[in-house]
């Protein structure tokens, strides 16, 4: 049998298509928001979908978009063979901010990235192991203090590269190709895509890929379990000590749950339980406020009542300490505001303090915060608190890849919080696509051999999160995932590299071949 065919521009001009397809989507604003009623949840998805319709119709290839602005491209077949979805998602996390242009670094090193808007931010190669995949390649990065949107941005690049290529080289065979563009699946809006799995069925869609993954050329058929805790926390009028009201500004380190460990993740919510822990002795301050940055989860602004410049100092050096360690990641805390005593305080975040001490002290399941996981193992995660009039509201992520093991750290949630009386809310959000996918090994083997075409090696692994295809699964096409090559994802250090889009490029251009051989 024939070998598949390779693009026959070099990787510099496909790494020249695939820069200014980025930079064309990056510089539109298409963040999800999860309290919108409305399908999309932005105008930004919306103008983001014309785009991309007004992209592929230049190209001369047919397109659809229906009311909640999911778009779906054709590339019509020119082999026998069956027909593939390719998807990506147009939103991006909340926090996420467009840019005009991408920074560019050529021919990295791997010494420190300078982020023109975050001198704190040490991120090299040595620090970070993963980006030995981006030395001496030409990396692109955003400003360096908010995300721009990698997820799942990176991968709908590397579609419309693709789509370029097969225009371009008439010659490379493939089978009916739909490129599908979705929204709002950063915050899980299944019904946004019911009834584009109810299309792509009807068009004998027999099997696709998500480009959604981090690692490059990552190949992935397994995915958490999750749930959503919210733990409600009421206050009661209090009097606290001191009339001096200090606000700090508490920066952690932003990452995706999926790399939280290797890239050191710290959210605000465990930095305050633990120097809360360490001035345990102390009675001349008491928290008063806490509130989750609404763009960046892992910062906080903490609001202290204190007694004095002595306890202020001791404050301040209770979270210099626990946040000392990650100040390379780009970690610190600084006195945002001081003022004088409130009218309405209560105690509710001084019980927020304790819920999580006992949180983080309790036994039942291991590892428990994302930091602490990697591989196959599961997390909770405190990660967002928001303030409804005298109540706190502290959102956990739970996540396993075993429904079991998903069930005891909902169970553990729901004890942690019966034992001091406070309520508790689960919510189901997505399940494993592991078993669906079990029964369709060629997601895998078609992945493997265009790596093999183009001389790279597979990365199997699971998802540390999730893809969004339940509806795909329930309609009987089995989707797997693939990786797109980036650096922290939803952070502020984000980062890819030119050559990087066109290897991948390059790798999806064998994959429609593999799939008609």
């Amino acid at each position: 049998m024939a070998d598949t065919i390779d693009p026959k521009q070099d990787l510099e001009t496909l790494a020249t298509w695939g820069t200014e397809h980025l930079e064309q989507v990056i510089a539109i604003d298409s963040q999800s928001d999860e309290s919108s009623r409305t399908i999309p949840s932005t105008e930004g998805q919306r103008r983001l979908s014309d785009h991309l319709r007004r992209h592929f119709e230049a190209l001369g290839f047919d397109s659809e978009q229906d009311d909640f602005a999911n778009l779906l491209v054709r590339i019509p077949a020119n082999a026998e063979g069956p027909a593939v979805a390719l998807m990506v998602h147009m939103d991006t996390a909340h926090g996420t901010q467009a840019v005009p242009r991408l920074e560019r670094l050529e021919k990295w090193d791997g010494s420190r990235i300078p982020y023109p808007r975050n001198d704190r931010l040490q991120v090299t190669s040595a620090a970070y192991p993963y980006l030995e995949h981006f030395v001496g390649d030409d990396v692109l990065h955003g400003p360096g203090d908010f995300p721009v949107g990698l997820d799942d941005k990176l991968g709908m690049a590397e579609l419309m590269t693709l789509a370029r290529i097969l225009r371009e080289n008439p010659e490379i065979p493939h089978g009916e190709i739909f490129l599908v563009f979705r929204p709002d699946e950063e915050i899980g809006r299944m019904a946004a895509v019911e009834g584009l799995a109810e299309t792509l069925e009807k068009k004998g869609v027999r099997f696709g890929y998500t480009v959604d993954g981090i690692v490059p050329f990552e190949i992935n058929t397994e995915n958490f379990n999750a749930s959503r805790g919210r733990v409600r926390i009421a206050g009661r009028p209090f009097t606290p000590p001191g009339d001096r009201r200090v606000t700090l500004a508490v920066t952690g380190v932003n990452t995706h749950g999926a790399t939280a460990k290797a890239e050191g993740y710290l959210n605000a919510t465990i930095v305050f339980a633990r120097a809360m822990g360490a001035l345990e002795s102390r009675r001349d301050f008491a928290p008063v406020d806490f509130e989750t940055d609404p763009l960046l989860e892992a910062n906080a602004r903490i609001t202290f009542a204190v007694a004095g410049d002595e306890a202020e100092a001791a404050l301040l050096a209770a979270f210099r300490s626990q946040l000392e360690p990650h100040v390379a990641r780009g970690a610190h805390v600084e006195v945002a505001a001081r003022a004088g005593p409130q009218p309405g305080e209560s105690d509710a975040a001084v019980r927020l303090a304790r819920h999580l001490r006992r949180f983080l002290f309790s036994s039942g399941v291991h590892p428990l915060l994302a930091e602490e996981s990697e591989g196959f193992e599961g997390y909770s995660a405190p990660h967002r608190v928001s303030r409804q009039g005298d109540v706190l509201v502290l959102d956990y992520r739970l996540r396993d890849f075993d429904p079991a093991g998903l069930k005891k750290r909902e169970d553990h949630l729901r004890e942690v919080c019966a034992a001091h009386g406070l309520p508790v809310e689960i919510a189901d959000q997505y399940v494993n696509m592991g078993p669906a996918l079990a029964r369709h090994p060629e997601l895998v083997r078609f992945a493997e051999e265009a790596l093999r075409a183009i001389g790279r090696t597979p990365e199997k692994m699971p998802i540390r999160g999730g893809t969004g295809v339940d509806p795909f699964l329930e309609r009987g096409i089995p989707v797997a995932n693939l990786g797109t090559g980036y650096f922290a994802p939803e952070s502020e250090k984000e980062l890819t590299s030119r050559q990087n889009i066109a290897r991948h490029a390059r790798w999806l251009t064998h994959l429609v071949q593999q799939i008609v051989r």
